[in-house]
């Protein structure tokens, strides 16, 4: 119905005996306010379904009455719920949406965008009443409007979010083509107002407006389009064309070279050698514009290691900043710590004097009373058929001892013992253990 999917089909819209009621025509409020309220609410939702589904960013109470004819008639309050709808702000007027300019580019929304269908004067008198003079006046639904903008801002990858794009390429990020560019302007409308992108026009007369117009989308700080970005959109695009350039004229050589072997099948020296000097002459021009290519490259790679560059120095600034903030939150200084760190080292110092002093022995007793205790201790232990301890005799003692000392052994004797005897005695007992 209305062309909106079943899935997002309003409740009201799938009970019959409500859609009767919906297409009547509104008594007035004071009869029944609450029936009354009800049945605006639902016609708002359902336009906004309706253009939301649809990608309808503008519309007229004329279209809008066609697009919701049901069994041969069209609603009967439509134009008191537009009433309702542009009183609240949630339409506006194409020229009063049109009006607010953005922050850099209203020279160019001036003679570019919507390409001067609509006029761009607000009459201040159009806030108050619509009238059914205005049946065809293009209308603006805003919450529409934002909705689109985030679908299209989600839609952009991130590496297009830091450069300069056309809006040429924009339209095939979106996959749209030319049809949708009205549309599509009136978001970048909406989203350059609200500083979520800047938007430059390039004078170019050999570029059709879809190339000049250059969108950059504000990430961070990076908003607005400076200097630098326009020169760095112009030397990527010359990259392009340089090596577009580059791989026909290498194509062309590659023709020229089959074109003189062919010639020379045909034995025609002179077509050959004349490929062969067209073949020179690309040559000599590939090798200029490799030189130019190879420019344009160091440039853009020197402009990277610059925002590269810049990035790091911000980062440390960030870091010093953070480090003094958070020193000055602190009352942390050099003196302080150096104070901290010698009480530290006194205290350390009591506690290592105050351990050492509980570590030492109580000594209540004398030690040599506690030695003769422990000798006869010792004494008393001592078994009595132990030799005596000598330990208390001296040297001289000890060695008159050793004089009086004897010894009751054998003789030694004079001659040695009989062989012959020993070896019978031997042979004795080896019969006797036989």
């Amino acid at each position: 119905m209305f062309n909106i999917s079943e899935s997002k089909l309003p409740e009201c819209l799938k009970d019959e005996n409500r859609i009767n009621v919906l297409f009547a025509p509104t008594r007035s409020r004071s009869v029944n306010p609450k029936d009354w309220d009800n049945k605006i609410s639902s016609w708002k939702n359902i336009i906004k379904v309706y253009c939301d589904t649809n990608d309808v960013y503008t519309f007229t109470f004329l279209s809008l009455n066609k697009a919701f004819i049901r069994n041969g008639r069209p609603p009967s309050c439509l134009s008191d719920v537009l009433n309702e709808m542009k009183k609240s702000g949630e339409i506006q007027s194409l020229d009063e949406f049109l009006t607010k300019s953005p922050r850099t580019w209203s020279g160019w929304a001036t003679n570019v965008f919507v390409k001067r269908p609509f006029a761009w004067s607000y009459n201040k008198l159009k806030n108050s009443v619509y009238t059914t003079d205005t049946k065809e006046q293009q209308l603006v639904h805003l919450e529409v409007i934002i909705s689109k903008c985030n679908d299209l801002i989600n839609s952009i990858p991130d590496n297009y979010k830091k450069k300069l794009i056309s809006l040429k390429e924009l339209l095939n990020i979106l996959n749209k083509d030319s049809t949708n560019v009205e549309d599509i302007k009136l978001l970048l409308h909406y989203m350059s107002n609200q500083n979520l992108i800047d938007i430059t026009y390039l004078n170019n007369n050999k570029q059709t407006e879809l190339e000049t117009t250059l969108i950059k989308f504000c990430v961070g700080e990076s908003g607005l389009i400076t200097e630098l970005d326009i020169g760095v959109y112009t030397l990527e695009k010359n990259e392009k064309i340089i090596l577009k350039s580059i791989e026909e004229m290498e194509d062309n050589i590659q023709s020229c070279i089959k074109e003189a072997k062919m010639h020379l099948s045909k034995n025609h020296r002179q077509m050959a050698k004349s490929s062969l000097r067209k073949k020179r002459d690309m040559e000599k021009l590939l090798e200029k514009k490799a030189n130019a290519l190879h420019n344009i490259q160091t440039l853009l790679q020197q402009i990277n290691e610059t925002h590269t560059n810049t990035y790091v120095w911000e980062s440390y600034k960030k870091v010093l900043s953070a480090f003094d903030m958070n020193f000055k939150n602190t009352g942390i200084s050099e003196d302080m710590i150096d104070d901290t760190m010698i009480k530290l080292g006194e205290v350390l110092d009591k506690n290592h004097d105050i351990q050492t002093a509980m570590a030492m022995p109580a000594q209540d007793l004398n030690e040599s009373d506690l030695e003769a205790e422990l000798a006869d201790l010792l004494k008393e232990d001592a078994p009595h058929d132990d030799p005596p301890d000598d330990s208390g005799l001296n040297t001289s003692d000890v060695e008159d001892k050793f004089k009086h000392l004897t010894l009751n052994l054998p003789k030694v004797p004079e001659t040695s013992p009989n062989t012959s005897q020993i070896d019978v005695e031997v042979d004795n007992l080896i019969d006797l253990s036989s």
